[in-house]
């Protein structure tokens, strides 16, 4: 409900000032839309297929830029088993039970089902490189590669992202001791191991470096949707997943605003909302591809607020807070009568890695930018929800013209 409030809010404030006043000095330059690197989390699945996020820009790029992303995340769940009843009227049992509680009314030497199991631990670093050229004629083509490593997060490298931070931030601030678990695994290990219903296996290991994939987005901008203070722009978005685990092509749409609400000469705010589609492996080149949800359709909502203080040399800072949402990756009436099995050693919120493959995904980042030239953010991530995002996820962008 809070998260349906805050995008109300803003899509309020973005409708009601439309037509706001530019009062904005002949001498200071505007930065061109919202300072925002990828905030797509480092989640264990979603790193092996596009995933489509909001272009907040007022107008294309005029100059040939390059943008490079380095991100950290930790992701975690216990190792976990579910079965999926091939029969109707074992369905229909396994709805009369909880879910935690399914596992002690059926047999698995006997049940006939499929299965699918599940392992999270380790910290995914990720690398996003991605140009953005001028077409003309109100267009902007991007394209984009990212690469990812699984490791095991120890410091200096993954400060705030280790296990060992995060369960010192539960006990000593908010969630209370080892809430999932992590103490009776271990700190600092490296693995992710799933088996999908099909029997196809991943697995990544401590420094585990693959090829996630080849991005590209084509963008337009119309000229009766475009002004220094308010922009749409419509894209269409295309990824060759490069894995040995999907080897595929994603296809998506999106649609982007963003509205500059003026406060004095040196000091505006921006907000930009973001609604996109994406078909997951619409051709597929592999047989033996991982099956990473039983959706293959996904939606996603994505909305920003950030405020903007210019300084002396038309240098910009910018706190930003952004709001990321997407569908469900499977099918949600799947879990009501889906078996799983706890992990004999697992004591706490033991079936989060399967439970949240069924909820939407959401997430907050707070971000900081620096704009002149050139544009530099920081930002840290939350998934207050538990939805297999990474607890924490750090990242840094660097944007600057090509010559």
């Amino acid at each position: 409900m809070k998260n349906i409030t805050f995008i109300t809010f803003l899509l309020y404030i973005f409708c009601a000032t439309v037509y706001s006043q530019e009062i904005y000095s002949s001498d200071v330059t505007l930065k061109n839309g919202i300072s925002k690197p990828s905030v797509l989390s480092t989640h264990p699945f979603g790193i092996f297929f596009s995933r489509i996020q909001g272009n907040f820009k007022i107008h294309p790029t005029k100059k040939t830029q390059l943008k490079i992303n380095l991100e950290s995340g930790n992701v975690w769940g216990t190792q976990i088993k579910t079965y999926i009843p091939n029969n109707i009227e074992v369905r229909n049992e396994v709805r009369n039970h909880q879910w935690h509680q399914a596992q002690y009314f059926f047999d698995e030497e006997t049940l006939d089902a499929k299965s699918y199991e599940l392992q999270i631990d380790g910290v995914i670093k990720g690398l996003r490189l991605k140009t953005s050229l001028n077409l003309g004629n109100k267009q902007e083509l991007n394209i984009g590669l990212r690469l990812f490593m699984l490791s095991k997060g120890e410091a200096p490298f993954s400060i705030l992202t280790s296990d060992r931070f995060i369960e010192n931030f539960h006990k000593k601030i908010a969630g209370g001791s080892d809430p999932f678990d992590r103490k009776v695994f271990g700190y600092n290990k490296a693995l992710i191991k799933y088996t999908d219903r099909n029997g196809n296996t991943l697995e990544l290991n401590n420094n585990g470096l693959f090829v996630g994939g080849l991005e590209t987005s084509y963008y337009y901008y119309p000229s009766s949707l475009v002004s220094k203070t308010y922009s749409m722009n419509f894209g269409a978005h295309l990824g060759y997943n490069l894995s040995s685990y999907n080897n595929s092509l994603d296809f998506g749409l999106s649609t982007n605003a963003i509205k500059v609400i003026p406060i004095n000469k040196n000091q505006y705010f921006q907000i930009g909302l973001e609604i996109g589609f994406l078909r997951k492996e619409l051709v597929s080149f592999s047989k033996n591809n991982v099956d990473f949800g039983t959706n293959n359709y996904l939606g996603n909502i994505e909305s920003i607020i950030e405020y903007n203080i210019i300084s002396k040399g038309n240098t910009t800072h910018s706190i930003g807070l952004d709001y990321y949402l997407q569908t469900s990756l499977n099918r949600r009436d799947e879990l009501e009568y889906a078996i799983p099995i706890r992990h004999p050693d697992a004591h706490k919120s033991w079936g989060h890695g399967v439970t949240n493959l069924y909820r939407n995904n959401n997430y907050w980042s707070l971000l900081y930018s620096i704009t002149k030239k050139t544009s530099l953010t920081f930002y840290l991530q939350q998934d207050f929800e538990v939805n297999n995002n990474p607890d924490i996820q750090t990242g840094i962008s660097f944007t600057f013209n090509l010559k």
